[in-house]
């Protein structure tokens, strides 16, 4: 046996659990670490707490106190809080950060083209023609993941993303992000700006129907409107898994973490935190020899909720005009406020939220329960 873990994949679900297991071994295909960027690079004050990272200057793009959803109408829904919510990163420089606190070696330029289980331990054939043996195996690969496909039998349902790094004319509030709904601008989906600096963003779009088209106009029609003439910088398109966590996630000693695994936030795709929670999760079910537990404790946790798949359906059923009465109600508001008899009357009043109000109501107390584990 070469090792007693082969870790595939060099992402920040293989990388966290690199900074846990002493021997193993991260193989990556690509030849940098970080490198493409395929990601709004948004993540939670928690999600580092979680893993006892203190955010670092080196890799903080911009500080975020507030997540603004947008109504087709303008009213933002907005969550603020008078303290640091999360950050946009420097995905490249934070995953080489990563992969500085790592235990294991890690290979690069080194793709998995063949994963066997002989009975007793996974043979792993490389790119370069190497024959390497493990008794645990970690699928860390992404949404496109051998592990998924040739162990666990799974394809990943995906969904694609339109995403640019652009630069502004006007300075764009670096203190939060904002994300625009809408069928108008991205059906069963949303459009996003995240801030990198005072002049630059990433932006992009999700949906079910035509992003590319979508995209060139909300970039036109909303972000020129709001800060001026735009340029693009770099393309940071990908895709991303959308139908929850693989129907199963552990088999003859092999584990499935991160996009790998399908963890993605269901309503707006995050996937940071779920991918370096899961890695944490399966390197101590190996350390302590217990890889069995692996899928019930992940499982366990918020951002597994199968309620999130079902107000992701919720949001994007609402068409435009329930949007804005929902942003003409919500505006500043919480789910709290629904313990006011007050708030109450005014909202089974409105005939089109009283229609409504199962949905609106079973969206914001899930929404409210899990957001602080979604990114």
């Amino acid at each position: 046996m070469n090792h007693q873990t082969i870790i595939i994949g060099a992402g920040p679900a293989g990388l966290i659990a690199g900074r846990y297991l002493k021997d193993a071994l991260i193989l990556e295909a690509k030849s940098e670490i970080g490198k493409p960027v395929r990601c709004a690079e948004g993540i939670s004050i928690n999600a580092l707490k979680f893993q006892n990272i203190v955010p670092d200057h080196e890799w903080i793009s911009a500080t975020l106190k507030a997540t603004d959803l947008i109504t087709p109408g303008g009213k933002i829904i907005e969550r603020r809080k008078n303290k640091v919510k999360g950050y946009v990163i420097d995905r490249t420089k934070f995953e080489q950060f990563l992969a500085k606190g790592c235990l294991c070696q890690i290979k690069l330029n080194t793709a998995v083209v063949d994963i066997n289980y002989n009975g007793e331990n996974w043979d792993v054939k490389t790119i370069n023609g190497e024959k390497l043996k493990c008794k645990y195996l970690i699928g860390a690969d992404g949404p496109t993941s051998i592990v998924a496909r040739k162990v666990f039998n799974e394809k990943i349902k995906l969904c694609g993303t339109v995403e640019y790094l652009i630069k502004t004319e006007k300075e764009i509030p670096t203190e939060r992000i904002e994300m625009y709904l809408g069928n108008q601008i991205a059906r069963g989906g949303y459009a996003w700006i995240f801030p990198k600096s005072k002049h630059t963003a990433n932006i992009g779009i999700i949906g079910n129907d035509n992003f590319n088209k979508k995209f060139k106009s909300f970039l036109k029609n909303t972000v020129e409107n709001k800060y001026g003439k735009c340029e693009i910088l770099e393309n940071r398109s990908g895709a991303i898994p959308s139908g929850g966590p693989l129907k199963t996630l552990v088999k003859n000693n092999a584990l499935v973490i991160g996009d790998a695994g399908g963890f993605t936030d269901p309503l707006f795709k995050g996937g940071i935190n779920q991918a370096m929670l899961s890695a944490k999760i399966a390197a101590e079910c190996i350390l302590s020899n217990d890889i069995s537990s692996y899928e019930k404790k992940v499982r366990s946790f918020p951002f597994c909720d199968p309620d999130l798949l079902t107000i992701k359906n919720i949001l994007y059923s609402f068409d435009d005009k329930t949007l804005n009465e929902i942003g003409n109600f919500f505006e500043n508001k919480d789910i709290s406020n629904f313990k006011n008899p007050i708030t109450l009357l005014k909202f089974f009043t409105n005939p089109k939220l009283a229609r409504n109000s199962f949905k609106i109501i079973k969206f914001f107390s899930t929404w409210k329960k899990n957001s602080d584990w979604l990114w």
